[in-house]
């Protein structure tokens, strides 16, 4: 007999034979309009907007918290050929929003450079070292980051007293306290009201670029299309217009990098779909990162070189053959962990090459239908990832216990930590408390 993985909810209220006869006139057949029905598109100006992803209703950049200091502060860094640097992060998603950030502030005349961390030297988020080094021997005077920073509280305050302004573009869970940065733009900041929290890293960057640029830059929504799906946020509202739109502008995109990828992968550009995205090029992209230095990935994305292009497409797509391998092998182990008469699994062992821990969380949460954390051990030091069923908010479960970690980051399906080995004890108490006290299936 075949067992239930997940404990479904099935919705039993019908659309009415008004909503029917709307779906049909927009060619639905009637699964389809169930299916959107379900989905919350249950009005005539609802369903218009789904069907038709129109850029004109994507929400005014300026609604953004610190929009408009953010950038006053980089026309004015533009204008006195200041030096920007935009820190990004080692996943596809930071790939794709430095990318974005590089290519919006060229074409207003800017050179600026691009650093993405090192997960394995620099650690997750803004990294103090990394500042200094790029302060003092750069002459750096203006830090963007881009899908990170809203933690980062330690070295954007060392930036600021340095006298280098820090601009924070980030969409992860706010902690209670906020840097202290010159501008935090972020669609979740309690002190503005922006009608859609779910962006995507790329998404907020591309969101700064329409307002730098003064006009939508739709060359630049394959990118947002690649980051969004890669960051798996929810593909509703201006998120699925920007990705629907991005698909397309992908199908015949100028970008040799990309180019080369998709040769490689055998896939024809005409048939790219949101699973070409999810499937292909983002587990390529992010295989660079878990793996080794992502900042090629910039050059990738961004450069004009054929050969240069070709040659970072190789790399990215052994990457991606050799994290195979290494994912396979650490998920083998950790299910020999795991303890079912628990409802959350803390794995940890020696040894484990903690850039997959993500992946391998991800695919254990998939086959016990449990909130998985997964962590390499090191030196008296656990590692590692966490993926999280959608009943558990991992980031809320986790954030009142800061004091167990020596780093802790993330959002409500995902998060990255660092605690002592001896903690792990606790903190498979805290979640498994968690899971209890709020009586979660």
């Amino acid at each position: 007999m075949i067992t239930s993985t997940y404990d479904w909810k099935i919705n039993t209220k019908e659309p009415d034979a008004g909503f029917f006869k709307l779906a049909k006139e927009h060619g639905l057949a009637e699964t389809a309009a169930k299916i959107a029905y379900e989905r919350g598109v249950t009005t005539a100006e609802a369903l218009e907007d789904f069907l038709k992803a129109d850029l004109s209703h994507l929400h005014d950049p300026y609604l953004l918290h610190d929009m408009d200091k953010a950038v006053a502060r980089i026309r004015q860094a533009i204008e006195n050929y200041e030096q920007i640097l935009v820190y990004g992060d080692y996943d596809a998603d930071g790939m794709t929003s430095a990318s974005i950030v590089k290519e919006a502030l060229e074409m207003m005349g800017a050179e600026a450079r691009v650093y993405l961390p090192n997960r394995f030297t620099d650690g997750y988020g803004p990294n103090e070292s990394v500042y200094k080094y790029f302060i003092e021997q750069e002459g750096i005077s203006l830090i963007v980051t881009v899908d990170n920073g809203v933690a980062g509280n330690e070295a954007i305050a060392y930036a600021q007293e340095q006298g280098v302004d820090v601009i924070v573009t980030d969409h992860h869970s706010m902690p209670a306290q906020l840097p202290d940065a010159y501008a935090i733009v972020h669609p979740e900041h309690p002190d503005a009201d922006y009608p859609f929290k779910y962006l995507a890293g790329c998404g907020v960057a591309f969101k700064l670029a329409t307002a730098l640029l003064e006009t939508i830059p739709t060359e630049m929504l394959d990118l947002v299309a690649i980051g969004t799906i890669a960051d798996m946020v929810s593909l509703t509202d201006e998120n699925r217009i920007m990705v629907k739109v991005g698909l397309e502008i992908l199908k015949t995109t100028e970008r040799i990098g990309l180019q080369e990828l998709l040769r490689i992968s055998d896939v024809d550009p005409t048939t790219i779909s949101e699973e070409t995205v999810g499937f292909k090029l983002a587990p390529q992209l992010n295989a660079l990162g878990r793996l080794d230095d992502p900042n090629p990935a910039i050059e990738l994305l961004t450069g004009f070189d054929d050969e240069e292009a070709q040659a970072i497409a190789l790399e990215i797509n052994a990457k991606n053959e050799e994290r195979k391998e290494v994912v396979q092998k650490i998920f083998d182990e950790a299910m020999t962990m795991v303890d079912l008469d628990k409802p959350v699994q803390v794995l940890a062992k020696e040894g484990w090459h903690p850039g997959v821990l993500g992946i391998v969380a991800g695919r254990i949460m998939e086959q016990i239908s449990q909130t998985v954390v997964v962590l390499n051990i090191e030196d008296g030091l656990a590692k590692g990832s966490a993926r999280s069923l959608e009943s558990i908010n991992i980031f809320h479960a986790l954030d009142d216990h800061r004091d167990i970690f020596t780093a802790f980051g993330g959002h409500a399906g995902a998060a990255g930590m660092t605690l002592p080995e001896e903690n792990l004890g606790q903190l498979s108490d805290i979640l498994c408390s968690y899971v209890y006290d709020n009586d979660i299936d």
